[in-house]
């Protein structure tokens, strides 16, 4: 690419800045062909004369970055044009990105000649109206809209003669290396209107809500997102004017803020990752307030919800909000040696405490406190102001205001609901602090928000996403700050958010207004991978036709410029989650390119430690072993599914030194006893982070067969006898160790501290089973005998994730009818809670929440079982170049759908009481009908375009 990377001139890098930049060229032909080259770091979204063109760029590893390219062709006008771009750029890795200063990169060309292109001729300047330090939404993602319309024009990239107030930019250091175009499709958009208004409410404020971000106090020069084990303390004095009994709470889990037993004037509150909320009463006066922070923490802000009859008055003078410590840290190394969270048995606490953190505890006033932090010489450091936000954390504001009138919805609020000139009138509360409005999108949507409005100066709009609302009932995000905040200037004003936001509800809610608001026009643009839908299905049960489509809609909603595990709380690529993705989208869609390279970006995630991580990209350091496995299994699964067997040539390596460096871990005996997040499911099994865990042993076994067959395929026989020695000898021990004769079934595991798991579980057995992990026949028999009848002390699974493997060993088994029984009852069970997509886990594993992620990719399973068992087309050879048609006995009257493959769309019909089974076959696909028992088969091919 011809131009060089640029940012705005003498801006010093932080986190969380936003900058606009834009040129003007000149077009004389408008037919021939005109092109857009463009990257930057990290998001961007590019305009032409006013309109958006494309967002990017899709998520790259350290080692390559991507560009994106776009046809200009229809859009550029003759004369002069306007390409506008506004950068976003975070400064600090995330789950999806790995932190590096501002950047971009453009040029445009016709004819390959550069028309312009980004060099210190460009003009450029910062976002003015972008809130840098505000929240996050979550360690996972990052940061979102906060945005002060009073300082800076929203709509500027409508506005060319803006340019000539801007100053030049200035090119910077080429950090990012060769530039890769970008290997798939772009995003497609579809822009959606809420379909009902849910409820008109005015509420009483809930809370003195307070986010500190500790991180530049603690830990100055980090920017990566790495999960933090140490010790230190939050604290602050504050004035209380009268006695209260009030309470303290914390709205997150662990994952996503700091949290920890409280001390107010030496008085203890036990806090922990279940029981977040703390009753507290105080005094008239002033108060010393302590936070102690011990053990795992994965993100460094801290969000508190403090309930009380009136607002406290945190002193912000010296000592104002200030950190102690840290008093230890521990460094966390994940290479399957080192003790996983540095060891911690319960991440929310230190196994020890220093001498001097527990002098701290000790302190009931600041003076005392003052003496131990001399005495001790311990790191005190008064939190910034700008790292201090009150009243500004939307998950926190909505879900602990309380509602004091509920409005009927008149045509004086409808016309939030249209692309119209009608408006939305909210007026100024009578009863309440504040107003609010909920929207219902009718399903989950991911994309970016977009209004018109008019209001006074000032006026703050908060807008909280969210994903489900059974009867009234709202399931708040838990561990994300879903949504964006505005600031509006005085009149009429539009704004377009930056911020890639998933969710069904919206709620509106307007503060610190002086006059009506108006709203119109509100709407996300969703946006997602350009997939084509080319399976289908239909048949006489109702439900499974709800199912089918509830699964490809979830599945779509997790296709971005890779698959993702959820559109909402991380939109993060997590490999192992990718291997069902690919799975579905093999089976439904057939987009084998996109398949291809998620495969690809996969193994980038050994850049992070030689166990892989189990996400990527991203600096957060940490594996699950399975989820390793899992994307060995799907190279194996995707050269099956789609005939191309060059991907082998192309990952044996990596394949190969994934397999070498787990190879350390089987011990002489034949366990793989390795120090890592030992996962199967999200279920109580005893299993340990140090350990051989069962079902773990059995993928891992059925892994090196995999690198056996791939070793074959690249001519490499002293690889492919150690791949089948390594996995003779797993399955060796597994058969001889972890079977317990009494109960005649594998136990879940061993650890050399507790010895043979208390545990039995599905689990194991399913992966055991699946994965052709036990060889003693006898033993197999028993197991599948389990699929029939689970045995009490069984532990059963937990989360659509394992039961799609356990849905595959039934049917093996002969279960068919049981299968579509269960998937009837649990994802009907989501359907009754008005979803439309499936949920990550059932009900139970969260204490205070239906699931969490309610639209979650890997449980989007069912799609494949509909095709494959009641539409009854099952591929038997590789690249589907020969299928097996097989009617369900008993299931359905009839059935009718189309499954993709590399040949072309095979489109099948069978009606069980004609006894007829037609298909449209392409050319070049053998077929197998002999289990039709009777049917009549009628094929017509259909030609191979060529």
């Amino acid at each position: 690419m011809g131009g060089k990377w640029i940012w705005v001139k003498k801006q010093k890098s932080f986190e969380n800045q936003r900058a606009c930049f834009g040129v003007l060229f000149k077009i004389k032909d408008v037919e021939e062909e005109i092109t857009l080259k463009i990257s930057a770091s990290t998001r961007y979204i590019a305009y032409l004369n006013g309109k958006e063109i494309g967002i990017g760029p899709m998520r790259s590893g350290r080692d390559q970055w991507f560009y994106d390219t776009y046809s200009l062709n229809g859009l550029v006008q003759k004369g002069e044009n306007y390409l506008a771009v506004h950068v976003w750029s975070y400064g600090w890795s995330t789950y999806q990105s790995i932190s590096a200063p501002g950047g971009l990169i453009f040029e445009v060309v016709q004819n390959r000649k550069i028309l312009v292109q980004s060099d210190k001729e460009t003009r450029g300047i910062l976002d003015k109206g972008h809130i840098c330090f505000a929240p996050k939404r979550n360690v996972n993602l990052g940061f979102t809209d906060y945005y002060d319309s009073r300082k800076f024009n929203s709509c500027w990239m409508e506005k060319p003669k803006i340019l000539e107030d801007w100053e030049k930019v200035a090119e910077i250091s080429n950090i990012w290396g060769e530039l890769k175009e970008r290997p798939i499709l772009p995003f497609t958009e579809d822009i959606r209107y809420p379909q009902h208004i849910v409820g008109i409410q005015q509420v009483k404020k809930g809370c003195q809500q307070i986010s500190v971000n500790t991180r530049k106090a603690f830990f100055p020069e980090r920017k990566d997102a790495n999960e933090t084990i140490f010790s230190g303390f939050l604290g602050f004095i504050f004035v209380s004017r009268k006695k209260m009994t009030g309470s303290i709470s914390f709205p997150n889990r662990l994952w996503n803020g700091l949290l920890g037993n409280l001390f107010v004037d030496g008085v203890k509150y036990e806090v922990t990752n279940e029981k977040r909320y703390v009753q507290i009463d105080i005094s008239s006066g002033q108060h010393l307030f302590l936070m102690e922070i011990s053990g795992k923490y994965d993100d460094l802000y801290c969000h508190m919800e403090m309930s009380f009859p009136e607002d406290i008055q945190i002193l912000e003078q010296i000592p104002g909000i200030f950190v102690l410590g840290p008093t230890q840290q521990i460094e966390p190394i994940i290479d399957g040696v080192h003790r996983v969270y540095g060891g911690l048995k319960e991440f929310n606490h230190m196994e020890y405490e220093t001498d001097f953190h527990q002098a701290i505890l000790k302190s009931e006033n600041f003076q005392e406190l003052k003496e131990a932090i001399k005495k001790y010489k311990i790191s005190f450091k008064q939190i910034e102001t700008k790292d201090i936000s009150m009243d500004s954390y939307l998950l926190s504001l909505a879900r602990t205001e309380k509602v004091v009138v509920n409005e009927s919805v008149d045509e004086m609020t409808r016309g939030i609901l249209w692309k119209n000139d009608r408006d939305c009138i909210l007026s100024i509360p009578d009863k309440g602090d504040y107003k609010r409005i909920i929207l219902d999108f009718g399903d989950i949507y991911i994309g970016n928000f977009e209004f018109l409005l008019k209001a006074s100066a000032g006026t703050i709009i908060d807008v909280y996403i969210f994903e489900n609302m059974y009867q009234g009932d709202i399931d708040y995000t838990i561990g994300l700050n879903n949504g964006f905040r505005y600031i509006a200037k005085d009149g009429w004003q539009k704004y377009h958010c930056m911020a890639r936001i998933g969710g069904r509800y919206a709620m509106i809610t307007v503060r610190n207004t002086e006059a009506e608001v108006r709203i119109r026009d509100f709407h996300i643009s969703s946006k997602s991978y350009a997939s084509s839908r080319s399976g289908e299905f239909s048949c006489d049960v109702s439900r499974l036709n709800e199912i089918w489509n509830m699964c490809c809609r979830t599945h779509e909603l997790c296709m971005e410029d890779s698959f993702t595990d959820c559109p909402t709380y991380e939109q993060a690529f997590w490999i192992g989650d990718a291997q069902l993705s690919a799975k579905i989208n093999g089976y439904v869609y057939g987009d084998y390119d996109f398949i291809r390279h998620n495969l690809i970006l996969a193994a980038t995630a050994a850049e992070n430690t030689g166990l892989m991580n189990a996400l990527t990209p991203t600096d957060w350091n940490t594996s699950i072993p399975m989820w390793t496995m899992n994307w060995i299994v799907s190279i194996k699964e995707y050269v099956e599914t789609s005939g191309d067997i060059s991907i082998i040539h192309e990952l044996y390596n990596q394949v190969k030194d994934t397999l070498k460096y787990y190879e350390q871990f089987i011990t002489c005996e034949g366990g793989f006893l390795i120090e890592a997040w030992n996962m199967l499911d999200w279920a109580d099994l005893d299993i340990h982070n140090y350990g051989v865990v069962t079902g773990q042993q059995a993928v891992l076994a059925y892994c090196y067969g995999i690198g056996a067959e791939f070793a074959l395929k690249e001519n490499s026989e002293k690889d492919r006898k150690e791949f089948l020695e390594l996995k003779h000898r797993l399955l060796k021990y597994i058969d001889e160790k972890m079977w317990d004769e009494e109960k005649l079934a594998y136990r879940d595991g061993w650890s050399p501290e507790y010895g043979f798991s208390e545990t039995f579980s599905i689990q194991s057995h399913v992966l055991l089973y699946l994965y052709d992990g036990i060889t003693d026949e006898k033993k197999r028999k028993i197991t599948e005998g389990y699929f029939q009848k689970l045995p009490d002390y069984f532990i059963k699974a937990g989360s659509p994730f394992m039961l799609s493997y356990l849905y595959s060993c039934m049917i093996k088994n002969g279960q068919t009818e049981e299968v579509f029984h269960d998937i009837c009852i649990r994802w009907g069970e989501m359907i009754h809670y008005d979803s439309t997509t499936c949920w990550e886990v059932f009900p139970g594993f969260y204490e205070n929440s239906r699931t969490r992620s309610y639209c979650h990719s890997w449980s989007a399973f069912p799609a494949v079982l509909c095709l494959e068992q009641m539409l009854g087309v099952k591929r038997i050879e590789r690249g589907w170049k020969k299928i097996k048609i097989e009617v369900p006995e008993k299931m359905g009257n009839w059935c009718r759908g189309a499954v993709p493959t590399p040949f072309g769309v095979i489109r099948a019909w069978w009606e069980r009481e004609e006894k007829t089974y037609r298909l449209q076959l392409p050319e070049g696909i053998e077929i197998d009908g002999k289990d039709l028992n009777g049917w009549k088969l009628e094929v017509e091919r259909t030609a191979v375009r060529g």
